[in-house]
This record gives structure tokens, C-alpha cells and sequence, in this order.
């Protein structure tokens, strides 16, 4: 691989590895309003099933990234097919 399609890889991935740190804080920030919400004066159900619903997306997003991963890291290391001619 060349420096500059290595550089590119490299981006890639931290872009990624800040945009993981990025849901799984707001996954976090998420289960923090609905505790609050739940142990507030105004006790609101609503707002605490809102929340966490919320962070369940932000959790599913987590799922699939790594899924992904996972696939693209097996779809690297399977031989590639061979062509052949007719």
C-alpha cells in the first residue's frame, strides 16, 4: 500500500474510532436524562422512555458499525476469486 493510501486508511479510522466515542457518549447522555427524568420532582415516564429509546438507537448504530467491521475484516482476508475466461 502506498504512504498516501495509508494515510487514507489511517483517517478513516480515526474518523471512525471518533464518531464510536461520539454514540456511545451520547448513548451515555441518554441514560443520564432518564434517570434524571425518573428521579426528578416531576417523575416523567415519558421523557425517561424518550431517552431511552434514544439511546437504544445509539446502541443499535454501535451494532452495526461493528458488524460491519466484522464483515469487511473477513471480506479482506477471504482469497479473492479467480476470473476465469469463457
Amino acid at each position: 500500500m502506498t504512504p498516501i493510501g495509508k494515510a487514507a486508511v489511517s483517517a478513516v479510522r480515526d474518523e471512525a474510532a471518533t464518531s464510536l466515542k461520539q454514540l456511545c457518549t451520547e448513548a451515555a447522555d441518554h441514560v443520564a436524562r432518564a434517570r434524571v427524568a425518573l428521579h426528578d420532582e416531576s417523575y416523567d415516564t415519558d421523557q425517561a422512555l424518550a431517552d431511552l429509546d434514544e439511546a437504544i438507537l445509539c446502541l443499535k448504530r454501535l451494532y452495526a458499525h461493528g458488524t460491519a467491521s466484522k464483515l469487511q475484516a473477513s471480506n479482506a482476508n477471504a482469497p479473492s476469486p479467480t476470473l476465469r475466461s469463457a
